[in-house]
C-alpha cells in the first residue's frame, strides 16, 4: 500500500471533501477517487459514507483515521532518519523551460517531502546554454531534451519519452492532423530549443508544409495562442500536462511520430552525482518510467 493512499486519506478527513483533498495533495479530484478505491479494496473496508454530498467518513473510517495518522508519523520519522543521514546537501541544478512548468513542481515537492535536507537551486534555460555550463561546471546537472552532443565527459540519463502531436484550436474541425496542419497557419517552436529542431526535421521528413506566423520559445506561449484560435502547432505532449491547461485539440499524427527524449545530463565525474542519482529516481517515478534505459555518454 503506497504511502501517499494514506496521505491523500488523511487529506479527505483534514479538508472535509476529496476536493478540498485534491486540492491540497495537489492531483485532481478523480485521481483522489482513484486511491480511495484502492485504499478500501486494500482494507476489504468502505471508508467513506457515500449516501450524502460531499462523501464523508464511515463508522470505519473513524475508527481507521488514528491509526492511518499513527502510519504516516512513522513513515515521516523513518525517512526523516535516513535522509538526514545519507541524502544532503545542495544541487545546482538547471531545467528547460518546457519541464519547469511541467513535471518538475511535482518532483521538486516529492524531493522536499522524502529528502528535507537535500536542496535544489534552480536555474532555467535552453537545452544548449545549460549543457555547456554543466561542462563549465557552474551546474551540477540539467534536466534537457533530445541531448545530442556526444562528449566522453557527459553522462546522459534518459527519464521518459513525449511523441510530438498537432495542437489545434478547441473548435477546429474533426479533421487528420496533416490537413489540419495544412489548413491553419502555423505557430513553430522556437529552433533555437533542440525540440524545434526535431520538430523541424519532423516536418522536412514528412514532405508537410507549413504557413508560419509566429515563432516562441515556451509550450506555455505557444498553446495559449493557439487556445484563442491563431493557429496549430507541433509540440511534444507532455507527461506532466494538467487538466487545468488551457484548452486545446490534442491529434496524433498517421504512422509513428517522433519522441522528445527528456533527461538529466551530467558531468562523468563530479562530487554530485548521488544527490543527482536521487533526483534522477524521483523523476522516473513521477513521469511512470516511461524511458529508463541505461546511462551513455
Amino acid at each position: 500500500m503506497p504511502i501517499r493512499e494514506l496521505r491523500t486519506f488523511l487529506a479527505v478527513a483534514e479538508g472535509g471533501s476529496f476536493a478540498a483533498a485534491a486540492r491540497k495533495v495537489g492531483r485532481t479530484q478523480s485521481a483522489v477517487t482513484v486511491q480511495m478505491q484502492a485504499l478500501e479494496e486494500e482494507f476489504g473496508a468502505v471508508l467513506f459514507d457515500r449516501s450524502r454530498r460531499p462523501p464523508g467518513l464511515s463508522a470505519a473510517g473513524r475508527a481507521f483515521l488514528p491509526y492511518a495518522v499513527e502510519a504516516v508519523a512513522a513513515y515521516d520519522r523513518l525517512y526523516r532518519v535516513i535522509s538526514d543521514t545519507l541524502v544532503e546537501g545542495h544541487l545546482r541544478l538547471g531545467v528547460v523551460p518546457s519541464v519547469i512548468t511541467g513535471i518538475m513542481p511535482r518532483a521538486l515537492a516529492a524531493l522536499r517531502e522524502r529528502y528535507p535536507a537535500l536542496h535544489v537551486e534552480l536555474a532555467m534555460g535552453l537545452s544548449k546554454e545549460l549543457v555547456g555550463r554543466v561542462q563549465g561546471r557552474s551546474l551540477d546537472a540539467a534536466v534537457v531534451s533530445d541531448f545530442r552532443l556526444g562528449a566522453a565527459d557527459l553522462r546522459w540519463s534518459p527519464v521518459m519519452q513525449e511523441p510530438l502531436v498537432l495542437i489545434a484550436p478547441p473548435d477546429a474541425p474533426a479533421r487528420k492532423a496533416e490537413e489540419l496542419l495544412a489548413s491553419y497557419p502555423f505557430i513553430r517552436y522556437s529552433r533555437q530549443a533542440w525540440v524545434g529542431e526535431l520538430i523541424d526535421d519532423f516536418l522536412r521528413r514528412r514532405g508537410l508544409t507549413v504557413r508560419e506566423t509566429m515563432m516562441l520559445d515556451t509550450l506555455e506561449a505557444i498553446r495559449t495562442m493557439v487556445h484563442h484560435g491563431l493557429g496549430v502547432s507541433v509540440v511534444p505532449q507532455r507527461a506532466g500536462d494538467a487538466a487545468g491547461d488551457l484548452a486545446v485539440r490534442i491529434l496524433r499524427f498517421s504512422g509513428a511520430a517522433p519522441k522528445r527524449v527528456v533527461g538529466i545530463v551530467q558531468m562523468q565525474e563530479h562530487g554530485k552525482a548521488a544527490l543527482v542519482d536521487v533526483l534522477l529516481d524521483v523523476l522516473r517515478h513521477e513521469a511512470g518510467g516511461t524511458a529508463r534505459g541505461p546511462r551513455s555518454s
